[in-house]
């Protein structure tokens, strides 16, 4: 497979060499018939070149110089210019950024804390071959993944600009200023994307697609998971209440997520055992229990959520699975302190087509109270 690949280097000699070991692994992976990767190069000599063929090229592999001698200057060890790129990169682009340096010490002193472990720094001591090597026996997953992700897009995109927004592109700007058609436009394509890949499930839906850690959002919103006191809860007020005017009577409402790893962990164990047995019916029961789990155990009352990896302090932490459990629901009064408090407790946020379920429970089970049951009438 064709990736597009990005090397941001000043000096020409190092520039050649880049394009011979590049040309030299093109050549020996084009006899291999096993998925190879192979790298479509581009290069740019200083930071303004850089960002003109990032906004132009797609690129899914980006090496970075940290020092990039700017137009009619001297060599300046202060010029972080590299770094302006890979922030760029980060804003802009999904790729994997290897910062290839001679200083790999400065480059971790001005790498964002958030990005050092995504973000490969190899020292110019390793040859320009290992680390091209090295980027697809170790990376090639990832690498691979990047460019998947964006062909799918791209293709999904185009399917509905060609067939609805094209054919009806005057529309789109028969009564609105550029900047409101463009951002009508960009929700109507975020919502076909959501709706073009969401029936692509037959595989189930992966744990770590349930949430978004750290959060997305830079303000609260439903669905977000709060840690407080060795306490984890999700926000449940209503999204359109989030976004209204605050007044003297505003509140936040949380429901506690109660810890089921030991129940599930106990029908994770029942399910290997049965496999072990290879009795076909045994494992078909045992799959059914962990199934109806997953399914709220029949509860009105609670909501299964998936588990969750996070690291805290350095430490990587599980949490859950969770039944949400609609009982202890607290309400606390929603004013800039409050708000302040549950963002810097906020660990992770429910995925947004997963928020929808939360609430529709949450409305079936208060619905229910007070209300007879009719569905087992007493004999007379």
């Amino acid at each position: 497979m064709m990736i597009n690949l990005l090397v941001v280097e000043d000096d020409n000699d190092h520039i050649k060499d880049w394009e011979k070991v590049v040309r030299r692994h093109n050549d020996v992976s084009m006899t291999q018939d096993d998925g190879s990767i192979q790298f479509h190069i581009e290069t740019a000599k200083n930071k303004e070149d850089a960002l003109r063929k990032l906004h132009t090229y797609n690129f899914s592999v980006a090496i970075i110089d940290i020092r990039l001698k700017r137009e009619g200057e001297e060599e300046d060890y202060n010029n972080t210019d590299g770094i302006d790129v890979l922030k760029d990169i980060i804003s802009t682009v999904s790729c994997y950024t290897v910062i290839y340096t001679g200083q790999p010490k400065d480059a971790e002193a001005t790498i964002e804390n958030s990005h050092q472990e995504y973000i490969k720094i190899v020292d110019r001591a390793t040859s320009k071959n290992a680390l091209i090597k090295s980027l697809v026996d170790e990376n090639k997953g990832i690498i691979l993944s990047i460019n998947e992700l964006k062909y799918k897009f791209s293709k999904s995109m185009s399917s509905l600009f060609y067939n609805s927004i094209w054919p009806r592109w005057s529309y789109w700007f028969e009564n609105d200023s550029l900047d409101s058609a463009n951002a009508a436009l960009s929700r109507h394509m975020a919502t076909h994307l959501h709706a073009s890949f969401l029936s692509d499930t037959e595989l189930g839906a992966h744990p770590e697609e349930y949430f978004f850690i750290p959060p997305l959002q830079e303000k609260l919103d439903t669905g977000d998971i709060i840690l407080q006191e060795g306490k984890l809860e999700i926000i449940v007020t209503p999204r359109c209440d989030m976004v209204r005017s605050k007044s003297e009577t505003s509140t936040y409402q949380l429901v506690t997520l109660e810890n089921k790893s030991e129940q599930w962990g106990k029908l994770l164990a029942e399910l290997e055992a049965k496999k072990e047995e290879g009795k076909p019916k045994k494992i078909e029961s045992a799959s059914r229990n962990l199934k109806k789990f997953t399914n709220h155990n029949g509860e009105t009352g609670g909501h299964f959520i998936q588990s969750f990896r996070l690291k805290i302090d350095g430490k990587e932490q599980s949490f859950g699975p969770f039944y949400a459990q609609f009982n202890q629901l607290r309400s606390i009064v929603r004013n800039q302190e409050s708000t302040e408090l549950l963002l810097d407790k906020r660990i992770a946020s429910l995925s947004n087509e997963f928020v929808p379920s939360l609430v529709e429970r949450l409305g079936a089970y208060f619905s229910r109270i007070g209300t007879p049951d009719y569905s087992h009438p007493e004999s007379s």
